[in-house]
């Protein structure tokens, strides 16, 4: 009797916990800037309409970041001179 009683405590207590953890996330949501807003919901529709984990599509964004930033970097090294990329 005295253990389910302490077990119903735990429980009560890890509901309660639960509760403000989501109650703590919903606030941060709400004063998510709009931009910050404007992109969570471009990255929804993007993982609608693609078939992966979220895991998944953020590894490849982060691919396609770094890719981009070295597209950028070739381009300013061609622009200054240091490296041609296509010519003598």
């Amino acid at each position: 009797m005295k253990n389910t009683a302490k077990k119903e405590k735990e429980l009560e207590a890890r509901e309660r916990a639960l509760r403000e953890r989501e109650q703590a996330l919903e606030k941060r949501e709400r004063e998510l800037s709009p931009f910050s807003q404007a992109i969570k919901i471009k990255k929804e529709e993007w993982y609608d309409k693609v078939k992966l984990t979220v895991r998944q599509m953020d590894v490849i964004i982060w691919i396609v970041y770094a890719l981009l930033a070295a597209v950028i970097v070739l381009i300013v090294l061609e622009a200054t001179g240091v490296y041609k990329l296509f010519g003598p």
